[in-house]
């Protein structure tokens, strides 16, 4: 009996190791070995992952065609703030409208800015009015020339009034006017063998000279050419004597208004200015008188008949216009 027991346990375990060994192909096994036999060994045997690998490979093509919903989202907030932009540009929500360039609102911007510089050039150089008005205030020097003109000392004068301008031509030519009240006072000194002379010479006039005016540029120099018309209104004069006779003895005598002077004289006029600002300007003035100071037939005293007395006026001028 003991014997029968062994033998079916032996049976047992070498049908067990057999079939064990039965299962696949090793070598020495006398089996061929199948090719289409996986050669998997363990607990993942037997499981598909081709599906997984499928699914897997989906998001790569779908990053590859821009499809995947993460790029969508990016683009769709893009998109939104292009609109929004849009409408904060032109006032619509939603809606692109697509922004041109107006011409005619730069020709209209260029010609505010030419028309802006033009205005200024013009008040810079005195022409920003149809007519511009000012006061002008003078003072200089006289100088006398012609026959007897040794004995006049330098003079002096000074004067106001009023100045007008009024353009001509562009800001280039113009009209310049004035209409201002002048003093002036000569010197007479000479001496003779037989006693010394003095003499002191005042005037009055209404100046009024006419020129026509020039400007070079921008920067505000200009020239004026033209007439000067004089309109005495007073004139004054004091002679003073001083003789020596034979015996030595001194005898002075004075004289009054016995130089007398024209009542109208003529004469030519060079200006030299420049603008200061707008509404300030100054210049050099020249004017050369074609006609004699004194009036010939009317002098009284003998050392001075006879004269021509031509002034040349020099004086500087200061202008504020209104």
């Amino acid at each position: 009996m003991h014997f029968g027991k062994f033998n079916l346990t032996a049976a047992f375990v070498l049908s067990m190791t057999l079939g064990a060994f039965a299962q696949g192909y090793f070598p020495g096994s006398g089996e061929e070995e199948d090719p289409n036999a996986s050669s998997c060994v363990g607990d993942g045997c037997g499981m598909d992952f081709s599906s997984q690998e499928t699914q897997s490979s989906q998001p790569v093509e779908a990053a590859e065609g821009s499809s995947e919903p993460g790029s969508e989202n990016v683009q769709a907030q893009e998109e939104s703030a292009s609109n929004d932009s849009t409408v904060a540009k032109n006032g619509t929500k939603g809606t692109e409208t697509e922004i041109t360039h107006d011409d005619d609102e730069d020709d209209a911007r260029d010609h505010y800015v030419s028309e802006s510089a033009a205005e200024y050039a013009a008040r810079k150089e005195g022409f920003s009015k149809l007519l511009q008005f000012g006061l002008r205030a003078e003072g200089g020097m006289s100088f006398l020339f012609g026959k007897k003109a040794a004995d006049w000392g330098l003079g002096y004068e000074a004067g106001a009034g009023l100045v007008g301008r009024l353009p001509i031509y562009r800001r280039t030519l113009g009209l310049q006017m004035e209409f201002s009240y002048t003093y002036r006072h000569y010197n007479y000194e000479k001496d003779v063998s037989y006693g010394h002379y003095e003499a002191e010479l005042t005037q009055t006039q209404f100046k009024i000279p006419v020129m026509l005016q020039y400007f070079f540029d921008d920067e505000g120099f200009y020239v004026n050419l033209g007439v000067n018309l004089g309109l005495k209104m007073s004139g004054e004069s004091t002679f003073r004597q001083t003789i020596t006779d034979n015996d030595g003895k001194t005898v002075k005598d004075k004289h009054s208004n016995t130089l007398p002077t024209v009542g109208v004289d003529i004469g030519a006029v060079v200006d030299l200015g420049y603008m200061i600002t707008s509404w300030m300007a100054v210049d050099l003035r020249v004017i050369q008188n074609f006609n004699n100071l004194l009036y010939a037939d009317g002098i009284f005293e003998s050392p001075v008949m006879g004269s021509k007395l031509y002034a040349l006026r020099t004086t500087l001028g200061f202008s504020i216009f209104i």
